[in-house]
């Protein structure tokens, strides 16, 4: 009977108490390892890498040579007779103008570029998680003043109702007093609703994992973005994975410009078994085959595929330097971001300090039957304003450092 009850007071119990709730706290650090190991897309990304790999492999085996088993049987319909033979070969086809070097080159900047392009998704995606962990932890620092200013709220109103019950205040200051607790506790609602989208975004980064923050507020005035276009420029895996972009263009070019090339195929082989109609078998013989092909015309093709090339590498070239103008306009954006981030917040922390001793102040006028209700109401609703954006305006210097990390590719660098 006991379990049967515990059971069913089980659902009720998640509802109240998420499983979330139960999870130890993560440091941020702890956060970002924890992505790098359960985030799907970069885990896709791996196998991808994986694949190219061993597609460039494949693609290489025409380059070495081969070992072949053939039999070949022959019947006369009309007689009684037939040849039958077994060859045992090595081939290799050789192609005259060197092209070999240039394909395996090719590939093997295909298998660079898909390396630098994971490592840029690390540093975006890992840029993401700690802008994620960030948000969760700023929520979880509203939430806590949500609670403290509904927690004084209540007192105010038991004070309230306390005067009211001795006659000294009207009906209407008691209906005033529990407005303003129920206006705190849809505020709360709200901040722990934000929370809780917060550990969600949160858990989707990390594959599922049901995750929280330490909650602690940051002391971020003395830090610096650290900001540099060009360390930006040696450092970031995108500009890297462009550069080899380019590289493998110039070289796709040589190797389309290498289409009407000549090539030889060369064969030694062994005759394992051979009937020709004879009264005896036969085998054992060795032979050499080499075949020379000079292609004269291939309808335009190889024309075609070079100017394809010689455009694709202009391309590349283009995407370069757009990338060069994006990377300078990111830098200068975070530059300006963090010095007005920077301002703001000492402006907020300075209303915030000021609004905090005026409800003091109007706490204990009105507590003492001083001050009037409509002061009280008004210092609170200006700590609250106050709060919000205190921590709001601390939640953008904060993300303004990891936006100066994912431009920087620290994040990459921290992670691999």
């Amino acid at each position: 009977m006991k379990f049967s009850m515990f059971f069913a007071a089980l659902p009720a119990f998640l509802f109240l108490f998420p499983l979330t709730a139960f999870s130890a706290p993560l440091s941020e650090a702890q956060y970002l390892a924890l992505v790098m190991e359960r985030n799907n897309d970069l885990a896709a990304v791996r196998q991808e890498i994986d694949a190219r790999l061993f597609s460039a492999r494949a693609e290489l085996s025409v380059q070495r040579p081969s070992l072949g088993l053939s039999a070949e049987a022959s019947k006369w319909l009309d007689q009684e007779r037939g040849d039958q033979q077994i060859d045992l070969s090595l081939s290799h086809r050789v192609n005259l103008s060197g092209s070999y070097g240039l394909q395996e080159r090719e590939l093997l900047l295909g298998v660079e570029i898909l390396r630098n392009q994971y490592a840029d998704a690390v540093n975006e995606r890992l840029a993401l998680a700690a802008s994620a962990y960030r948000r969760a932890v700023m929520a979880a620092l509203n939430r806590e003043a949500m609670e403290q200013i509904v927690a004084k709220r209540r007192e105010s109103l038991l004070i309230t109702r306390e005067k009211f019950d001795k006659e000294l205040v009207s009906l209407l200051e008691l209906l005033r007093a529990q407005s303003q607790v129920d206006d705190g506790e849809a505020f709360l609602l709200q901040a722990r609703q934000k929370y809780e989208q917060q550990l969600v975004e949160m858990s989707a980064l990390a594959g599922g994992v049901p995750v929280t923050p330490e909650t602690m507020f940051p002391q971020l005035e003395k830090l610096s973005p650290a900001v540099d276009e060009t360390k930006a420029w040696e450092s970031r895996p995108d500009v890297a994975s462009l550069m080899l972009s380019r590289e493998r263009a110039s070289v796709q070019r040589s190797l389309a410009a290498k289409g009407l090339s000549p090539f030889v195929d060369l064969s030694l082989g062994l005759r394992v078994l051979e009937d020709l109609n004879s009264s005896m078998e036969r085998g054992g013989e060795v032979f050499v085959r080499a075949v020379l092909t000079v292609p004269l015309t291939d309808g335009g093709k190889t024309a075609n595929k070079t100017g394809a090339a010689e455009s694709l590498l202009k391309k590349a070239g283009y995407e370069l330097e757009a990338r060069r103008d994006s990377l300078k306009r990111e830098a200068d954006l975070v530059r300006e971001r963090w010095g007005r981030a920077l301002e703001i917040v000492a402006i907020r922390r300075r209303q915030a300090e000021r609004a905090d001793k005026e409800l003091e102040i109007a706490e204990m006028m009105y507590r003492e039957g001083l001050g009037s209700q409509l002061d009280l109401i008004t210092a609170q609703e200006a700590d609250q304003k106050s709060r919000t954006e205190l921590i709001n305006a601390i939640q953008e210097l904060w993300l303004v450092l990891a936006e100066a990390d994912r431009v920087m590719g620290r994040w990459v660098r921290q992670a691999l």
